[in-house]
């Protein structure tokens, strides 16, 4: 009997195959110091107010463009912008939005602080930021952060609450302050948050069987039968599987850490293998 895909997707979804590969490839991660952030930090870390507000500038921005420019922009809005006696949202607040607008949008080094997607939204989101941040956090973004290990969670809701910052972004601050940072019980969270279900974990999900589509809704379902001991460690697997690995056009699988049980990868794999076959292999010379 021959199975469709759904079905052969089915199977391997409530396989532990791609699952245990991805938990695996996380600890050789955790081994690596070229990702030190993925490590759980062992002590409870403290942010500057300066660095803090970089900080939440570099969650708005990780959208549509690289982690390492989203983060960089947040600290140079910080160092360049917004500089007044005043404290730097009541700086923001005070300021014209046609002025925002035009500090947002000509950024640095020649490209806006703000990707494509949200090139016009960023500086009204910025702005509606300062009044949230002064009105609910006394302008402190650690004041967002600020919670006891039983309320993780909120530091999600927080976030979530702003403007500009969705579901994912808002997981992906709750990950990096509770990991790297040691922020509400750190480690003693690990089992307490969930992954966030952005482009390269979705892609990676679907690819590899463990859900039956890359859509949000359809990823968090499966994310949620898998009762992942430790969220924050399969996210960042799986999301570099996704931008080292699982390229959405001319992926690598010859070398992914998961190809082994990947359904996408073999297929991928089968075909170029025939493809080179169909061209003729050169023959050795013995």
């Amino acid at each position: 009997m021959v199975m469709s895909v759904i079905e052969e997707r089915k199977i391997v979804m409530n396989s532990p195959g791609p699952v245990n590969q991805i938990l695996d490839f996380y600890k050789k991660l955790e081994r690596n110091p070229e990702y030190e952030w993925v490590k759980w930090s062992k002590v409870r870390k403290r942010f500057t107010i300066k660095n803090a507000n970089a900080f939440f500038i570099g969650v708005m921005l990780d959208q549509g463009q690289t982690a390492e420019r989203a983060w960089d922009g947040g600290e140079h809005m910080v160092d360049n912008h917004f500089k007044g006696k005043r404290n730097f949202w009541k700086s923001v607040a005070a300021t014209h939005r046609s002025t925002i607008r035009k500090i947002c949008q000509k950024g640095y080094d020649e490209t806006s602080y703000a990707s494509v997607f949200c090139f016009n939204k960023f500086p009204i989101w910025l702005r509606n930021a300062s009044d949230k941040m002064l009105n609910d956090y006394k302008g402190d973004p650690r004041n967002i952060w600020n919670v006891t290990s039983e309320n993780v969670n909120e530091i999600y809701i927080r976030f979530k609450s702003f403007d500009g910052i969705g579901d994912a972004l808002s997981k992906m601050a709750q990950f990096i302050l509770v990991r790297n940072y040691g922020i509400a019980g750190g480690i003693e969270n690990r089992s307490n948050m969930s992954v966030k279900p952005d482009e390269l974990v979705r892609r990676v999900l679907f690819r590899s069987g463990i859900s039956t589509s890359n859509k949000i809704r359809e990823s968090i379902e499966a994310l949620e039968n898998l009762h992942l001991p430790s969220p924050a460690d399969f996210d960042a697997a799986a999301w570099i599987i996704g931008r080292e690995y699982c390229l959405k056009n001319k992926p690598k699988c010859y070398s992914c850490p998961i190809l082994v049980s990947c359904q996408y990868g073999k297929r991928h794999n089968q075909a170029n293998s025939a493809d080179a076959k169909s061209r003729g292999a050169p023959r050795s010379v013995e």
